[in-house]
């Protein structure tokens, strides 16, 4: 029988394979130099590869997305809130064979329980220098995590309809990796600071959820 998330699922995915908004479904959530907000993004020489996985479940009969909050180290991703994924490994047979294998690794989500969607449009990170490939599955079964406590510290699950408000998207400034002064529009979820490439991507998600036909029908505000 067809729950209200299977049919979400299948709403987003037929509004996914219309058009991606690409990098304009982006843009709101991108971070910029207070000299230009359109400034385009240097480009790193010989940027390393990366995937990640966009896993929407369900949780009180409202679709909700898998990110997980990384655990301290001493790089420029430490601590920060992200999808499941890594960096592309010599075995990988694709983007999404990394995004899938990483997802396993991190917390323990089987490839074989994910219905894979498609992939969003790539982002550029330029305080290490990847480029991350994205991805969105769904799952439509039970959810049992087996955390990775050398990568995560944290699993969360944040209903869709949070990034869809815009008094939670506010902004502030960072310094990156480099030394730079940005202004960073982040999403401000459960005391959690969502920005940079992961904020990018929930804004790309977000633009495909808001072309789905009476999309709030499957939401809870």
């Amino acid at each position: 029988m067809e729950t209200n998330f299977t049919s979400f699922c299948s709403a987003f995915e037929a509004s996914f394979k219309k058009q991606i908004p690409g990098k304009k479904g982006q843009q709101p959530l991108k971070p910029y130099l207070k000299i230009s907000k359109n400034l385009p993004s240097p480009k790193g020489i010989h940027a390393k590869k990366a995937a990640v996985m966009a896993l929407l479940i369900e949780r009180q009969n409202e679709p909700h997305i898998v990110l997980i909050e990384r655990s301290s180290y001493d790089g420029v991703h430490s601590k920060q809130i992200a999808f499941p994924g890594g960096k592309v490994e010599m075995n990988d047979a694709s983007y999404l064979d990394t995004a899938l294998r990483e997802t396993k690794e991190e917390i323990g989500i089987d490839k074989q329980a994910i219905s894979v969607i498609g992939s969003l449009t790539e982002v550029y990170v330029l305080a290490s220098n990847f480029l991350v490939f994205p991805f969105v599955g769904y799952i439509n079964q039970p959810v049992n995590y087996i955390k990775d406590t050398n990568e995560v510290n944290e699993i969360l699950e944040i209903p869709i309809s949070d990034f869809l408000q815009p008094k939670l998207i506010k902004e502030k400034q960072m310094k990156s990796a480099f030394g730079l002064n940005l202004m960073a529009p982040y999403y401000d979820i459960q005391n959690k600071i969502i920005w940079g490439a992961t904020a990018m991507m929930l804004s790309e998600i977000s633009f495909i959820v808001k072309n789905i036909d009476d999309y709030k029908k499957y939401l809870k505000y």
